[in-house]
């Protein structure tokens, strides 16, 4: 076989040294499936059981362990061999990363034989697709540099500079919202934060969505903000942005009926909109493997960004799962995942469940989430948007929208109030 995805002789001077030196085992980071020969797995998983029950690790020691499986290993003779043929350990980093390495190689080169085993039963090709995406996300895990402590001294290297870099954005330390008060609450949508906006239909949550885009893009927090919208196409999109941005009735857009000042407003709107850096993806059914290798292409492209998505329950998980609670709480999982790996806010509508409207106080709560609690648990903030005018026709609050931040991992919660003017798909801050 290959010696460049099997090296016995580098196995052999990893567990030789250890002989040597049982110290060593502390920096051995390897897993046990790392090793490619059955005998050396049995001799390193024995290790590792000695260490944790602080018995001596030598050669005598290990037969003692494993009793009759000494004869997996090789025996006695072959543990004092290992020893013996280790003429320095000073190289022992070295030949750890050339085990690690080949181990990558093999995991590499099995799953492609997985996946070719699975393209001939697989249900459709996006199903296949989302698989191989899958396994190349694991596969790139594997070789990602290790993060381990690191000196608090050294994580704190320059604050100063970020606390008056802070201070010279007032407070929004993060991605601009669509409110002043929402901003001076959060600091803004921040960076590795998966935030969720939930409502009932029609409350407004994807005009709300697109509002923040719009402001993100205007204020130059980041380089480019991307849309995926599962829901609807991109021009619809595009639309409610523009209507927003002009004060134009978006029935007028839809019917294409513009009054005369209405053709200057919608001219200067779109030439406004048109010179932001928003993108906008609308490919139907996604799976979180193609969500996850968009952003990181848009990452790639653009530098500083912030992804918006509409919404939760229609992305696909690309595979099987014993229900929909399962596959939603597995995809918000992803979610964070994404947004950690990609340094960049993560903006996420969710549905809410018909238990709200079970309750006299229609206004809703965590337990409201739909089909997972996981979305809490993943979840950096949590915003929940509420129209009392949609439930009571007789309400003092026409047109206003409470948004309840009621989970702020890294930010402040609280309740504000913004005005929604649903013609315009348009939010402004009540004040």
């Amino acid at each position: 076989m290959n010696n460049e995805i099997v090296n016995l002789e580098t196995e052999q001077f990893v567990l030789g040294s250890i002989l040597k030196k049982a110290e060593l085992l502390n920096e051995c980071k390897l897993k046990v499936e790392d090793f490619y020969s059955a005998g050396h797995q049995v001799l390193y998983e024995s290790m590792l059981e000695m260490q944790e029950n602080e018995w001596p690790i030598e050669p005598m020691s290990i037969a003692q362990h494993l009793g009759e499986r000494i004869t997996d290993v090789g025996g006695v003779s072959y543990l004092l061999q290992l020893r013996a043929a280790v003429p320095s350990i000073l190289t022992f980093d070295f030949y750890i990363e050339r085990v690690r390495e080949a181990s990558i190689r093999r995991t590499a080169v099995n799953t492609l034989k997985e996946l070719l085993n699975k393209s001939e039963s697989a249900d459709n090709a996006e199903q296949l697709i989302a698989t191989i995406q899958e396994s190349a996300s694991v596969l790139l895990k594997e070789i990602a540099p290790e993060r381990t402590f690191r000196p608090i001294g050294e994580i704190l290297t320059d604050h100063e500079d970020r606390l008056i870099e802070r201070q010279s954005k007032k407070g929004l330390t993060g991605v601009k919202t669509g409110s002043a008060v929402l901003d001076r609450l959060t600091g803004g949508y921040q960076n590795q934060d998966l935030i969720i906006i939930a409502a009932r239909p029609s409350v407004g949550k994807t005009a709300f969505m697109l509002n923040d885009a719009r402001e993100a893009a205007k204020s130059g927090t980041v380089d480019a903000v991307g849309i995926i919208s599962l829901e609807m196409p991109d021009l619809p999109v595009s639309e409610r942005v523009l209507t927003a941005e002009g004060n134009i009735d978006g029935m007028k857009i839809r019917t294409g009926f513009l009054e005369d000042d209405d053709w200057s407003k919608y001219t200067m709107s779109r030439d406004m909109i048109a010179s932001l850096p928003i993108y906008i993806d609308d490919s139907p059914g996604a799976t979180i493997q193609e969500i996850r290798a968009k952003v990181q292409a848009f990452k790639k492209k653009h530098g500083r960004i912030i992804i918006y998505i509409d919404y939760l329950q229609l992305i696909h998980g690309g595979k099987r799962f014993g229900n929909k609670t399962e596959e939603v709480g597995y995809i918000s999982g992803q979610l964070k995942q994404i947004a950690r790996e990609n340094d960049c806010p993560v903006v996420v509508i969710s549905s809410l469940s018909r238990g709200v409207e079970q309750r006299q106080d229609k206004r809703p709560m965590m337990s409201d989430l739909r089909e997972s609690g996981q979305i809490e648990f993943d979840a950096d903030q949590i915003m929940f948007l509420y129209r009392d005018d949609y439930y009571n026709a007789e309400s003092e609050k026409k047109n206003i929208v409470e948004i309840n931040v009621a989970k702020g991992r890294n930010t402040g919660t609280g309740l504000l109030e913004m005005v929604y003017f649903k013609n315009y798909s348009k939010f402004v801050d009540l004040a």
